[in-house]
């Protein structure tokens, strides 16, 4: 059995984040950020934020959209002048409205596939690995990623695809993992594991048995991992 993580691994944001969030913020509020300076923002955010606190919320997929909520309003607040005003206005009852359209329109933009590109070696790569064994994904993601994958075209190559949300649990959470060996009845031991990230996906693979990849792109493709599982 072979996992896939799904985000920088088999695909990728067709702009830069920063781009992005800064296109929506000016729609919704005419406040302009460099993309540049946005981007950096997200970058330093995202490292620091711990996981989401999934006991708040009833299902997984609340508690994501939650925390992205949540991040979307730190990376404003760093920046600083209009944008953390704007960011701030989110605790005031009067404002949140304005608020919540600009993370609606950013939110809704990272659900569709456009948002997101294949990597040159993803097909390739899935229908050769396919020859392998069956093919799944574990990913830090939610209820968007299926749909993704489905628009992407590459959908259909995958038994199941698992996120953190289903799990209520993050990598490197090896709830995230049981999950899918149990689903899966697959053995730790005889299941390979693909991403990019080398705490969440190769530590937490390590942990709980899984023969683990650590992609490293540039320096490596998917084929890297695929001599990997023959070796």
């Amino acid at each position: 059995m072979l996992f896939l993580d799904a985000a920088y691994t088999i695909i990728h944001p067709a702009e830069r984040v920063g781009q992005a969030y800064s296109r929506h913020l000016a729609t919704a509020t005419g406040i302009a950020i460099a993309p540049e300076a946005m981007h950096a923002s997200f970058r330093q955010v995202f490292a620091a934020t711990p996981p989401p606190d999934y006991s708040l919320h009833p299902f997984g997929h609340a508690a994501e959209r939650a925390w992205w909520s949540e991040l979307a309003a730190s990376v404003l607040t760093q920046l600083g002048g209009a944008a953390a005003e704007f960011a701030s206005s989110r605790l005031s009852p009067c404002d949140l409205p304005t608020f919540d359209s600009f993370f609606d329109s950013l939110y809704a933009h990272f659900s569709t596939p456009a948002a997101w590109s294949l990597y040159p070696d993803t097909v390739e790569f899935l229908e050769a690995a396919s020859e392998l064994g069956p093919l799944a994904v574990v990913s830090n993601f939610d209820d968007r990623l299926a749909p993704i994958l489905d628009g992407l075209g590459i959908g259909p190559c995958f038994e199941h695809i698992f996120t953190s949300a289903d799990a209520r649990a993050r990598k490197p959470d090896r709830a995230i993992f049981d999950l899918a060996l149990d689903r899966l009845n697959c053995a730790p031991t005889e299941t390979f594991h693909c991403g990019d990230n080398y705490e969440a996906d190769y530590q937490g693979a390590t942990a709980v048995g899984l023969r683990a990849f650590h992609l490293k792109r540039p320096q490596h493709t998917l084929f890297d991992f695929l001599d990997f599982c023959r070796a």
